[in-house]
Formats: structure tokens, sequence, C-alpha cells
């Protein structure tokens, strides 16, 4: 039974490893032809990236921006395709969910896991808004994973960047993947913006300081909101004032 269950897991490994080496592929040849620029310096690891998530094909951009060839993501375990989620896992490793039968079993471990990772040097992408950019909401798990690992949280923008209208990020794989591509492909170029960082303070209780993070990733993703996409930027809503 170890044996198999070892023959299992590097069989795993492999198909992962492989669907990611695809990814980079990917990634390398769709940001070299959609001309790539990076406006900010380059952020340092190990820090927390906060990249606004209009439905494009965002973390290609950033990771070719950032230099970070080997950052990971947190990303929706709920999407109802299998292999979707499977190559999402391949892509980005921290799956997080909204099912709240799976929530409470599921999110403290990847989190706990996350918050190793980067304590130990790594790189990784968040988006606050969730997949309902339109809600215009922004959750704390970002400024968590910067306090809880004390590393940086780094808002992210992308200028001139595909925005998905509401609905359009539900369509099967086969209809979503050829329209972001398509319409990604005819922009030519994506500017993606660094923020300054903005710091976990040691001296805050958790709840404090993530409050204070969110309060200035929001202001940071407001500008991002009004300069590039001519919309109202998502708001924080911290859990004293939800409740």
């Amino acid at each position: 039974m170890r044996v198999k269950r070892l023959v299992k897991a590097v069989f795993l490994g492999a198909a992962l490893e492989t669907c990611w080496l695809g990814y980079w592929l990917f990634m390398w040849i769709l940001t070299t032809f959609v001309r790539t620029k990076r406006v900010g310096p380059r952020p340092r690891r190990p820090c927390v990236l906060a990249v606004t998530h209009l439905g494009g094909f965002e973390p290609l951009f950033v990771t070719r921006a950032s230099g970070h060839w080997r950052g990971w993501a947190l990303y929706s375990l709920d999407r109802p395709n299998a292999l979707v989620r499977f190559l999402c896992r391949a892509f980005w490793r921290f799956g997080v969910t909204q099912n709240p039968k799976l929530k409470p079993m599921v999110n403290p471990k990847t989190l706990a896991e996350a918050v190793v990772y980067l304590k130990n040097g790594g790189s990784l992408m968040v988006f606050p808004e969730g997949d309902r950019f339109w809600e215009r909401k922004l959750y704390r798990g970002a400024a968590v994973l910067a306090k809880r690992a004390g590393v940086p949280l780094i808002p992210v923008g992308l200028e001139n960047a595909l925005v998905f209208k509401p609905g359009e990020e539900n369509l099967p794989l086969w209809q979503g993947f050829p329209l972001a591509l398509g319409r990604t492909v005819k922009k030519r170029w994506i500017a993606v913006h660094f923020a300054s960082p903005i710091p976990p303070d040691p001296l805050l209780p958790e709840a404090e300081d993530v409050d204070r993070m969110m309060r200035e990733l929001e202001r940071a993703f407001r500008e991002f909101y009004h300069k590039f996409y001519g919309l109202p930027g998502p708001v924080w809503v911290s859990l004293k004032e939800a409740g």
C-alpha cells in the first residue's frame, strides 16, 4: 500500500510539473508577443503580490514583469470542471474554497502552507477581489498571509489589461480561453504597475494590522481602477464593520 501511494505521488508530481512547464512556455510566448512593461521597482522576494483581477491573464504578465518564475498563487477550488481544477493546481498550487462545508478544513491548511512557503523566501500572487471583481469587494487573505509570514504586501495593477464582463468568467474553458486570448492579443501591450510595498507592523495585533494593510491596499486599488479601467475601485469592509 505504501509503495502504491509513493508511485501515485511520483506520477502526480510528474504530471503537475509537466503541466507547469507547458504553462511557463505559454506565458513566455504570450508575454513576448503582447509586450510586457514593468512600472515601478521589481519586487523582491519574499512578498505577497496583491493583483487586480478583472478576468484576463494577469498571473502570466505579473510573473514576466516580476521575474518570479517559480512564484505561485492562491486560486479557487470551486470551479466545476475537473480538468480546470487540475490545471489550476499545476499552475498555482495553493487552492482555497468558498464551499461552507469544505472551507473550515481546506483553507486553514492552505494558508498555513502558504505562510511556510513565504517564510522560506517565496513569492505568492493573491487576487483580493476574488473571481467577481464587479462586486467591488476586497477580501483579507492577502494581508493575513503577509502579516503571518512577516513579508510586505505589494499592490499590483495592470494597465491596458483585459476586463471581463460579468458572467464571462463562468464560460466553459473551450469558450472562455479563446475569447480571453483573442482580446488580450489585440491589446499589443500590457503594463504591470508595482506600487510601494505595505509592510506589516510587528507591534500591532493581527486584526488591527490586517485592517490597516487592507485600507492601504484599498487606496492603491482605487487608484488603479480609476486610472486604468475608468471604474470605481473595490472596497475593504472590515469584519467589525460587516458585523
